[in-house]
């Protein structure tokens, strides 16, 4: 316990930080909705005509997917570094990886997430 209290106090004055932020944005914050801050802001440029149809949610489910996947092959590169260390450990520990990386893709997969219509 004496070794984790120091990342327990860190995450709860994190959370303390973040509680506090919006509690005093709220308190102090401006108060007076017009019609134009609650109108969308794209770039700075006004639309000329609304869009036809709504954006696919599908485009966003790929960014995310995107940004999923890419954050767990970045994970390989530290394991990489130590494989030579770390030896038939280092391996197994990365094949059982790459096997849970592989579950998540073959279900998004099948699913159809990455079908483009």
């Amino acid at each position: 316990m004496g070794t984790t209290l120091p990342i327990f106090i860190l995450v709860g004055l994190a959370v303390l930080f973040g509680i506090l932020v919006m509690v005093v944005t709220n308190v102090l914050g401006p108060r007076k909705p017009t019609p134009e801050k609650l109108a969308p802001y794209e770039c700075g440029i006004q639309e000329i005509e609304p869009p036809k149809r709504r954006f696919p949610v599908k485009y966003l489910l790929t960014g995310m997917l995107f940004i999923a996947f890419d954050i767990e092959i970045v994970s390989f590169y530290p394991l990489a570094v130590l494989l030579h260390q770390l030896q038939l450990f280092g391996l197994i520990e990365l094949l059982v990886f790459l096997a849970i990386l592989m579950v998540g893709y073959i279900y998004v997969w099948r699913k159809g997430a990455f079908s483009w219509e």
